[in-house]
C-alpha cells in the first residue's frame, strides 16, 4: 500500500499560485450559489410546496434555479478533485483551507495553508486541525 505524498515546503510553497487561482474561482461560486438559494427561497416564500409542482407559473424558474445550483455545486466537488490531484487535502471551503502531508523534525506532520497566505508558514500534528496550527519559526 503506498502512503501520502510527502511535501517539503519549497515544493508546497511552489503550489501556492495555483492554489490562490483555485480558490479564487470558490469567492465567485459561493455568492452564486447564495443568489440561487435566495431566488428558490423567495419563490418557495410566495407559492409554498406548490411552486414544485409542473402546473405553478413559477415551476420552470423554479427548476432553472436549481439546476443552476446543482452545476456549480458540482463545481465545488470539482475543486475538491483538482486539490486531490495536487496531493492537497481540502479541509475546508470557508475559509479555504488545505493541508499537505510533510516531516518536521522526524514527524509526520501537515503544511497548513489558508488563502490569503503567500507560503506555508504554519504547521500541525496529523491528529490536529487548524486551531492547533503553529508557525514554523
Amino acid at each position: 500500500m503506498v502512503g501520502p505524498r510527502i511535501f517539503s515546503i519549497p515544493e508546497t510553497n511552489a503550489l501556492i499560485p495555483q492554489l490562490a487561482d483555485i480558490f479564487a474561482e470558490v469567492g465567485e461560486l459561493k455568492q452564486v450559489v447564495r443568489d440561487c438559494k435566495l431566488r428558490i427561497n423567495a419563490l418557495e416564500l410566495i407559492w409554498g410546496a406548490a411552486v414544485r409542482k409542473a402546473d405553478n407559473p413559477d415551476h420552470g424558474e423554479l427548476k432553472a434555479h436549481m439546476q443552476e445550483m446543482a452545476a456549480h455545486q458540482s463545481r465545488f466537488e470539482n475543486i475538491s478533485k483538482q486539490v486531490a490531484e495536487m496531493g492537497g487535502h481540502l479541509k475546508g471551503l470557508d475559509p479555504p483551507l488545505v493541508d499537505f502531508y510533510g516531516v518536521r523534525e522526524g514527524l509526520l506532520v501537515l503544511w497548513c495553508w489558508t488563502l490569503g497566505e503567500s507560503e506555508i508558514s504554519h504547521w500541525h500534528h496529523v491528529d490536529e486541525g487548524f486551531s492547533a496550527r503553529q508557525p514554523l519559526a
